[in-house]
């Protein structure tokens, strides 16, 4: 996949303490960088299928026992 270039302005500390926490994980500024916004945008996607999953609830409820007897009994 091709890759384009973003720019990002940051001030020169929070720069240099990116850059600080990048070294320290052994890998560059754009990695970091990258990984980070990509991790927040699959936070954001867990919250809202959890939400969606929250609204599509019936109440149901199965203990462990119960789940392992279904399965148990469809073999």
């Amino acid at each position: 996949m091709a890759k384009t270039t973003t720019a990002i302005r940051f001030d020169q500390q929070e720069r240099e303490w990116i850059q600080a926490y990048a070294d320290f994980l052994g890998i560059s500024f754009s990695q970091f960088i990258r990984r980070a916004a990509l991790e927040k945008l699959e936070d954001a996607l867990d919250t809202q299928d959890y939400m969606q999953a929250l609204k599509e609830d019936d109440g149901a409820r199965y203990t462990t026992d119960e789940i392992m007897r279904e399965v148990m009994e469809d073999e």
